[in-house]
């Protein structure tokens, strides 16, 4: 019934007659492959359907010429493809309607007419033939000889029977038509496994098995070896043995080897393979069914497994082209299984054939694509069969020209999570690919640098040399791991190449180096491998004149990438001791020019321009390109073809500009072409490029009052102004350079507004509404800078206005015809002018093109918009524009309304708070107190209720400026990081261990410890820059390498610009007499110092002289202040003051009583008046917090003390106590840090330094010491001094009575404030202070200080007198009555010693000098007392002179320690001066009379 409907169905094809070829379109079908596929094919189902065998196996034919079909249309194929089509198209559609008409034709003849058929179409086949594709040729052959051997010889019944038993090289294909779909092709897939006959005895009986290795046993049967041992092996009893067939007993266990059925079945499995290899080959197609496919595959990698040979045969017999068709099946099942047979069929190649084979046949992408797959099994059989076939040669030649091939490879070794098993496989396949050269450079360009690397440092020289070349032209990508592993491993191999290798090996080493070094990441790697040192002695020591580059230009550009990596310090460029840096910066700077070769040139100006970067290094460049007026050569590259020169000579000019921005103008006006050539070839329309925007930024970075200049560029205003128009409505400001142009353009602009002094450049200002320029440009600008200079500008140009406001003008009216009227009419004279209208500020007319009024430009509005920029600098500038609306010649009341009218008070306040900028602070403070003092009282309301505006001011009063910093006494901060530092080991161990000491040194001291002159200076700078609070700009002054008179010589200009100076600073360092401390040092006392005394200051103290301790006397109101005379001798004033038992003294600051403070509202405190008794203060308890500062100490302060007796610290000497109300006040340190500066007067006094606190908060005294006190630290926790200070009780003021209405305290805080100290508010701050200097022992209160005002301080004047007389109590009146001198130069002893002082050492001229012994023995036993302070081995002697300039009429020199001139020869001498019996040439010394 089926047969009948397909027959139905198919009537149009049964309609087909035996002249068929002639009514056929034979040329359209010949040329339709696919049209003949699809005939197959209904071929193939009419075959199945009939059942018949023998159709069957006919249309299995039809099946395997399908294939010829598909590749007969190859252009490698030598017949005419069009031909062959056409005759094979007669054969298949003659066949088709044969099977079609089989149910009317008898079956035989239908066969036979089929069996003609096939053998033409083998004769077609046969004609066909290939040029180079081997392959093919064999497979057609193959078909070819299995038709010829093809005959249908049975009769009808037997052809309708059982074909198993016919002996052919054809599988046959059993019971199609009682199958479905499925079935059949199951049926069609078990065929494959036996396609020759079988016989019963190939099998073993007990196995069931083909044998391998057949024996026969005593009965005749045939078993396989090992199956009839295991038999025989199951009998424990040889005489039970049985054969397994027969059931016979077996006697022997002897074999007999089946030689002929071994040989048998050996043909019959070779003549069985031959037919799998065939079958599988009919299969291998994209036609067939995935069952099929995987059946015939499985069928060819078991042929593989058993013998080596069929690898071959598998190879010989076209399977390889088949696979690589079937590779583009879409099941993956079907890729693995195909990728597997083709890694098989690479096994055992010795030779590489199957792999060329392979590699040539197989599209090699295809399997390199599997490698991404997402199925495991695919990527991994993918990968077995390229390891396989990467041990090819053709492979590795092969994969380069693979887009994408060895990436792919590299991206799945890396790949995450990863695959262990991919990871393997690849690194095998990349190690075979490293066979080829240019394999090894793709896998480096890819990443993938170790085999590079590998064989660049394990070649030979000619592989180094390929390899280094490869490292010069790959890109090193942006992986940072991946360029410094490069660096590291490769660096040593190229510096060597360098230092050693010819000049081809040079070369490529240089190379590489520039490569390398062009990415900055590898610059610290650069600089460790002493790269620099090498390309310095290429540079200025190495003479080779025949190498093929300049290897001058290479090095110097390898040099200049790594100073561009900013991984270099200046310590890194000290090649050695004969190439310091300003011999390399001179040679550089003296070659630069138009004679070098330009890329020299452009090298040399990029290393100049990294120098720049480093302050020391900046100014050598500038000093050498002033004085070799190298300013010429520089100025002359512009000039230059070459652009990139132009570029590179362009920035450093830019850089150059603050130091020698005049000297750079001038020359650019005196070169030929300039400056206007920087401006000609501007853009139109086109982004700028890099020249262009560096070009007009140089222009706007010169100097603006440089007339000449100026000059110079007038005439190209009308062009700059064109171009800013195009640049704004073209949008070129986006582009790369764009903003950078615009800005330049917009800078040479604003450079004439800064000589509106010269009528012409005030004319051009007003031509071209300036004003109104940059007005627009404040809000219609992306670019900061534009916006800052357009603010400068609109400042430049506000500040002429006040002058160029015309008074007002009174305006006749015009009679015209009608003049008569004027003279006849009487009316009033003042209705005949018209007032022209005022400006409300400047009380004049103004306009904004004529006198650049601010408010007539509409600029005002814009300027306050800036306050809110985030911008510093935009900020800083848009308020110097609006300041010049304050400025005292303007009307401030109107100024001032209008400003509140724009709300500028909120613009302001804004800028306070987003803002901690000093300058910013104190521009916007200093326009709310104009404000304030002009504005109303409704204003003042409003900005003391603004609630913002209180905390700012608090946060400003605690932190002050963050920028100013008070100088430390921690000789850390003190030394930096200069070249003191390195003597800070030395200073120590020779005593000079803190801050104040070490200030004091001379010239002397430093000569001691062979201190060189470049810390000579440093020591000066720091020095006065301690004493000016300014240590934060003590590194970059001293890195200057100039002295200190030098830097005080320089403009304030250059300050600014060479080390960052604000103005305020620049002010207190300009200032020669300024210190920190404001009070004199008595003129009696005296000690070495390097600084100038300060002037006495005219706010001195009392001393005055009171009753006994005991009897607590009080001291008497004073209506005027006294001063001391300072020049009057000790004996004088120790007349009126004498230290004894019951005498104490006590300073006054505020001698006259306090006047009332606000307005009288409030009352000062009452006066105390009592001096402390010695009894309320030698018990107090306290305990030390810190030690007295040395270097190292700072881990001490953690380490508490226990508590101690106050009078055990004036036990062996006097003590200075200075009780601080608050370690975080700032007037508290102002006057600890002032005090503990004098350190070295108070130690040659001999008096020690305490602090005393009341409270003890660790943070505070951390930031209090050693920051603002360096001596010990005491805590007095009940507060028993300040007690005493109060006469029992404390003395406290409140804040509001005690500071904001007291005058005397607010200046006293403003002291301190100028003086740069932080403060903040932790801690009591209402219990005043003072000072105490307590006497020797149990001597009493030497001096007493009350801080009657917030922040008073005790003179120092007073201090250092009071500390002088105790000193000297201890010699004079003593031991000595008459006056005391001091040597401070010690001349007198120098010349005892005949120009040099007489010294001797304590063991040798004291413990080994008899007569010296005798000496001290002698004052022994009188009794003195004596301790070991000050210098002792300095010799004396005795002068004595005689009257006016007679001269020296005696002279004793102290040979021996404690030589006394005899009494008797002083008498003598002295009896004869009285007689004047001794003339001006004569003397006596000690000599004459020994």
């Amino acid at each position: 019934m089926e047969l009948s409907l397909h027959m139905k169905q198919d009537d149009k094809s049964n309609s087909i007659s035996s002249d068929w070829f002639s009514s056929v379109d034979k040329s359209s079908s010949a040329s339709d492959v696919q049209s003949l596929l699809v005939v197959i094919s209904e071929i193939m189902k009419l075959s199945i359907i009939t059942g018949n065998e023998n159709f069957i196996t006919i249309g299995c034919y039809f099946y395997r010429v399908s294939s010829v079909i598909t590749e007969v249309e190859s252009p490698d194929t030598t017949t005419n493809p069009a031909e062959t089509l056409l005759s094979l198209s007669e054969c298949i559609y003659t066949a088709k309607s044969l099977l079609s008409n089989c149910n009317t034709k008898p079956i035989s003849a239908i066969i036979k007419q089929l069996e003609i058929l096939i053998k033409q179409m083998s004769k077609v086949l046969n004609s066909i033939k290939s040029s180079s594709r081997n392959y093919f040729h064999f497979a057609v052959q193959s078909l070819v000889q299995d038709i010829n051997g093809f005959s249908l010889e049975a009769s009808e019944n037997d052809m309708l029977g059982n074909s198993y038993a016919n002996e052919t090289d054809l599988y046959s294909i059993n019971d199609f038509g009682n199958f479905t779909d499925d079935e059949t092709e199951t049926s069609y897939v078990t065929n494959f496994q036996s396609k020759e006959p079988l016989y019963e005895a190939f099998f073993c009986p007990l196995t069931k098995k083909i044998m391998d290795d057949p024996v026969t046993v005593e009965t005749g049967v045939t078993y396989e070896r090992v199956a009839i041992t295991q038999w025989f092996a199951k009998f424990s009893n040889p005489a039970d043995i049985v054969c397994p067939k027969t059931g016979i007993k077996i006697t022997s266990q002897l074999f007999n080897r089946n030689i002929a059925l071994r040989e048998t079945i050996k043909q019959w499995e070779e003549r069985d393979e031959q037919a799998s290899i065939k079958a599988a080959r009919s299969a291998l197609s994209l036609l067939s069914s995935k069952p099929v496919i995987l059946e015939a595959l499985h069928n060819l990698q078991n042929l593989c497994r058993k013998k080596i040979y069929n690898v071959v045969e598998i190879r010989t017999a076209g399977i390889i082209p088949l696979l690589a068709t079937i590779l583009k099946h879409e099941d993956g099942d079907v890729k693995c299984e195909t990728l597997e047979l083709l890694r098989q069929l690479t096994e055992n190649d010795d030779e590489d054939e199957g792999k060329e084979m392979i590699a040539r046949t197989v599209d090699l992408s295809g399997i390199i694509q599997n490698l991404s797959s997402q199925v495991e099994r695919i990527r991994h059989s993918a990968l077995l069969l390229l390891v396989e076939i990467s041990k090819g040669q053709y492979f590795c030649d092969k994969i380069s020209s693979i887009t994408g091939g060895v990436l792919m490879l590299i991206t799945l070794k890396y790949r995450q999570p990863v695959d262990a098993f991919a990871s393997q496989k690849v690194d095998a396949i990349l190690k075979n690919l490293e066979m080829s050269p240019s394999n090894i450079k793709i896998m480096a360009e890819n990443g993938h640098w170790q085999p590079l690397l590998h064989h660049f440092l394990e070649g030979n020289d000619e592989t180094k040399m390929e390899m280094a070349s490869y490292i010069g032209e790959i890109f090193l990508g942006n992986d940072d791991e991946i360029k410094a592993y490069v660096a590291e491993t490769a660096l040593p191999g190229l510096i060597q190449m360098v230092t050693d290798g010819n000049s081809l090996a040079r070369n490529v080493a240089f190379r590489a180096l520039k490569q390398i070094s062009s990415h900055h990441e590898n610059g610290k790697i650069l600089v460790k491998s002493g790269t620099i040192s090498n390309m310095f002695n290429e540079i200025f020591k190495r003479r080779i004149y025949d190498e093929p580059t300049d290897s001058k230009a290479e090095a110097a550009g390898i040099l200049a990438n790594i100073l561009e990596s900013g991984s270099v310090v200046l310590n890194d460029l000290q090649v050695d001791h004969k190439m310091s840096l300003d011999f390399i910066i001179y040679n550089i700077v003296k070659r630069v020019g138009n004679s070098m070769p330009d890329e020299l040139n452009v090298n040399f100006v990029r290393i100049l321009l990294c120098l720049m970067t480093f302050p020391k290094t900046k100014e050598i460049i500038v000093s050498v390109v002033k004085e070799n007026h190298a300013c010429t050569s520089i100025i002359e590259l512009l000039n230059n073809p070459n652009e990139e020169l132009q570029v590179v000579s362009l920035v450093f000019c830019i850089a150059l500009s603050p130091f020698l921005g005049h000297t750079l103008a001038d020359k650019l006006c005196k070169t030929r072409g300039q400056p206007q050539a920087l401006l000609h070839d501007l853009p139109e329309t086109t982004p700028p490029t890099e020249k262009q925007a560096v070009s007009v930024t140089f222009l706007a970075k010169l100097p603006h009052e440089n007339i000449t200049l100026n000059l110079a560029l007038m005439n190209m205003i009308p062009l700059i102004l064109r171009k800013m128009d195009q640049v704004q409505k073209s949008g070129t400001r986006m582009s790369k350079y764009g903003s950078t142009y615009f800005e330049g353009l917009v800078g040479i602009l604003v450079r004439f507004t800064a000589t509106l002094y010269e009528n012409q450049f005030l004319i051009l200002a007003k031509n071209f509404s300036f004003t109104t320029v940059f007005t627009e440009l404040l809000m219609n600008t992306s670019s900061d800078e534009v916006q800052r200079l357009s603010a400068n500008g609109l400042e430049n140009l506000s500040l002429k206005t006040v002058t160029l406001s015309k008074p007002a003008q009174i305006k006749k009216p015009k009679f015209r015809k009608f003049s008569f009227l004027q003279k006849c009419c009487s009316f009033d004279s003042r209705s005949n002018f018209e007032i022209a209208p005022l400006c409300p500020v400047h009380k004049g007319s103004c306009s904004s093109q004529e006198t650049f009024c601010l408010l007539e430009a509409k600029a005002v509005k814009k300027l306050l918009i800036c306050f809110d920029h985030r911008n510093v600098q935009v900020v800083e500038a848009a308020l110097s524009a609006i300041c010049t609306l304050l400025h005292e010649r303007v009307d401030l009341d109107s100024s001032v309304s209008m400003l509140i009218q724009e709300k500028a008070i909120q613009h302001i306040l804004n800028v306070i708070k987003e803002h901690k900028d000093e300058s910013l602070r104190q521009k916007s403070f200093w326009m709310l107190e104009k404000l304030l003092m002009e504005g109303d009282d409704k204003l003042t309301s409003e900005i003391s209720q603004d609630r913002f505006l209180r905390a700012t001011l608090i946060n400003v009063l605690h932190y002050g400026n963050g920028d100013i910093r008070m100088a430390s006494f921690s000789m850390e901060d003190f030394v930096g990081t200069g070249s003191l530092q390195k003597l800070l080991p030395k200073l120590l161990d020779d005593g000079w261990d803190d801050v104040p000491t070490l200030k004091i040194m001379n010239s002397e001291d430093m000569n001691a410890i062979n201190m060189t002159q470049q810390q000579k200076d440093a020591l000066e700078i720091r020095s006065y820059l301690h004493d000016r609070s300014l240590m934060q700009y003590a590194d970059k002054l001293e890195a200057s390498g100039k002295c200190l008179a030098e830097l005080l010589n320089l403009a304030s200009s250059d300050l600014s610009a060479q080390f960052a100076m604000k103005r305020g600073h620049i002010a207190r360092f300009m200032d020669r007499t300024s210190q920190c401390d404001t009070d004199p040092i008595p003129a009696s006392f005296s000690l070495p110092s390097r600084k100038p005394r300060v002037p006495p200051s005219r706010n001195s103290s009392l001393f005055k002289s009171t009753q006994s301790i005991s009897a607590r006397p009080k001291l008497q109101a004073m209506s005027t202040r006294s001063t001391i005379n300072y020049d009057a001798t000790i004996e004088q004033s120790m007349a009126d003051f004498k230290i004894k038992d019951g005498y104490v003294y006590k300073g006054v600051v505020a001698a006259l009583p306090d006047e009332p403070r606000a307005c009288g509202c409030i009352q000062p405190p009452p006066i105390v008046e009592d001096v402390a008794p010695y009894s309320s203060i030698e018990n107090i308890s306290v305990q030390k917090l810190t030690p007295e500062y040395k270097i190292g100490m700072e881990r001490l302060v953690k380490i508490k003390t226990p508590p101690m007796r106050v009078s055990d610290l004036w036990r062996d000497k006097p003590a200075l106590l200075l009780c601080i109300r608050r370690p975080g006040c700032i007037m508290c340190r102002a006057e600890a840090h002032k005090l503990y500066s004098k350190k070295p007067i108070f130690d040659s006094l001999g008096i020690s330094l305490f602090a005393v606190l009341h409270e003890h908060i660790e943070s505070e005294v951390r930031d209090f010491w050693p920051r603002y006190w360096g001596g010990v630290v005491l805590l007095d926790k009940n507060m028993d001094f300040f007690k005493a200070l109060g006469g029992g009780s404390l003395l406290k003021d409140k804040f509001i009575s005690g500071f904001l209405f007291n005058p005397r305290a607010r200046a006293n805080y403003k002291r301190a404030k100028d003086m740069g100290i932080e403060q903040n508010f932790k801690g009591e701050g209402e219990i005043k202070g003072g000072l105490f200097i307590m006497g020797k022992g149990r001597s009493g209160v030497a001096y007493q200080f009350i801080e009657r005002n917030f922040g008073d301080w005790a003179p120092l004047s007073e201090i250092i007198e009071i500390g002088t007389r105790l000193k000297v109590r201890d010699f004079w009146p003593r031991y000595w009555g008459g006056v005391v001198l001091l040597d401070k130069n010690m001349d007198f002893f120098k010349a005892l010693g005949g120009g040099s002082l007489l010294k001797d050492k304590f063991i040798s001229g004291f413990l080994f000098n008899p007569r010296a012994r005798a000496n001290y023995k002698r004052a022994k036993d009188m009794g003195i007392e004596q301790n070991f302070k000050g210098e002792g081995e300095i010799k004396g002697g005795l002068f004595i002179m005689g009257k006016g300039r007679s001269g020296v009429a005696y002279q004793f020199i102290e040979r021996n320690f404690g030589d006394w001139a005899p009494l008797s020869e002083i008498i003598e001498i002295g009896t004869r001066l009285k007689n004047q019996e001794l003339d001006n040439d004569y003397s006596i010394t000690s000599q004459d009379y020994e």
